[in-house]
């Protein structure tokens, strides 16, 4: 017994030395703002960032210079907000409330319409939603486990409710043609746009607590509340990699595959940034982010290549990381 615990420590302190001989993080880019962020997404080319702080303010920022670009006036910004996106395009800016999307034109700085999405549910909420690349469809996701796939340009509307419970994450590939839902019910499933059978769903013991997808689509992460976090093959739902790490278990907040790489970047709710190796699931290392306040974590995470990653925190810093330092492990 007592050899299993001394084997346990030394391995711990073989990790820790090890993190402390890679200094990943370059320090903080800066930090938004004081009032730390709810909720935050990086532009699809990174360039951009649109948050929602705790100050109930939305505001879209240019990264490189760290100043808002356009903020949302207070009169028109919902009592509760769900989600919020910025096009691919970033000609548009998307808010989702408890019942409808908002579109905002950035280049007018006008709202250009609303959409009102439902349940099956009587008076079920928006949890996810996810525009198109293109613009002319949108998924809206909703708390009793409900799908929406609307056609923007038609608005025409299939609903259907193949999750049990809240949905809370959606992607869509870059022809916006397929998408990847995951639920709290456990369920994770990949959806031909207007089709309502999967092309393949995976079921977890547990709720999906964090899902990310492959740039061309090919393979996505996904983990549960407990124990099981896989990489799975999007051609043919075979498991590629399940991640191996010391600690009974831990809880993947955040994740993202980081480009032109095998590696995984994922976050925990203790303000650590861990990366993997997503092709045969080990753990490269686990770092400490830069914070403000204790329970700091991650709210999104960019990278354009495979050399620096970007993270942005609940306190609001955007902090850089040197990938390149994994490479001479």
């Amino acid at each position: 017994m007592w050899l299993k615990v001394l084997l346990a420590a030394l391995c711990v302190v073989m990790l820790s030395a090890c993190n402390e001989e890679i200094q990943l993080s370059q320090g903080n880019v800066g930090r938004l703002n004081d009032s730390g962020i709810a909720i935050g997404h990086f532009s699809k080319d990174g360039t951009k960032l649109v948050t929602f702080d705790n100050q109930k303010r939305i505001q879209v920022w240019n990264v490189a210079t760290q100043q808002v670009e356009f903020t949302v006036p207070k009169e028109k910004t919902p009592e509760f907000v769900r989600d919020v996106a910025l096009s691919e395009d970033l000609k548009m800016l998307v808010i989702a409330s408890e019942s409808e999307l908002a579109f905002w034109s950035l280049s007018k700085g006008k709202l250009v319409t609303k959409v009102a999405f439902g349940g099956v549910t009587p008076g079920a909420v928006i949890t996810a939603m996810a525009i198109s690349p293109k613009n002319d469809k949108a998924i809206v996701a909703m708390a009793d486990g409900t799908i929406n796939m609307a056609d923007l340009h038609t608005q025409i509307n299939n609903r259907f409710a193949p999750h049990s419970r809240p949905v809370q994450h959606v992607f869509w590939d870059d022809k916006g043609e397929l998408f990847v839902t995951g639920a709290q019910d456990g369920k994770l499933a990949l959806w031909k746009f207007g089709s309502a059978e999967p092309i393949f769903m995976k079921e977890f013991n547990h709720r999906v607590t964090s899902v990310a997808v492959r740039d061309d689509f090919s393979a996505l992460f996904a983990s549960d509340a407990l124990n099981e976090q896989v990489v799975t093959s999007l051609t043919d739902g075979q498991s590629i990699s399940e991640l191996q790490y010391m600690s009974r278990f831990k809880v993947f907040r955040k994740a993202l595959f980081i480009k032109g790489s095998e590696l995984l970047a994922t976050s925990s709710s203790k303000s650590h940034l861990s990366i993997w190796n997503a092709k045969n699931g080990e753990e490269l290392g686990t770092w400490q982010i830069s914070f403000v306040h204790d329970g700091a974590t991650i709210v999104d995470m960019y990278a354009a290549d495979r050399h620096t990653l970007l993270t942005l925190s609940s306190d609001g810093i955007l902090e850089a990381w040197t990938l390149n330092a994994l490479a001479q492990r």
